[in-house]
């Protein structure tokens, strides 16, 4: 009788702690601007730091917010810059 009243216990504080995170989540959200996203998808995806950025959500993040110069991709190449190029001329 005792191992489930333990489970129960357990179980209970596993719920109970799931809807708080929930919560938490939701109220906590941090809206971004979906243009990053977009853009991301964009760049080659090796995060190797060679345009002088983390990674390339942030590279991406400088491009929308701080019109950095698009020519820092150097794996994405000329293939790249005319996507970032077509990119930014329909949605900026």
């Amino acid at each position: 009788m005792d191992i489930f009243m333990a489970i129960a216990i357990v179980t209970g504080l596993g719920f109970f702690a799931a809807v708080i995170l929930v919560f938490a989540s939701k109220v906590m959200a941090v809206e971004e601007d979906p243009r990053i996203t977009e853009l991301n998808a964009l760049l080659p995806g090796a995060n190797c730091g060679a345009c002088g950025y983390a990674g390339c959500v942030d590279y991406a993040r400088v491009i929308i917010e701080n019109d950095e110069d698009i020519t820092l991709c150097k794996p994405g190449r000329d293939k790249t810059i005319t996507a970032i190029k077509e990119y930014m001329a329909a949605n900026v």
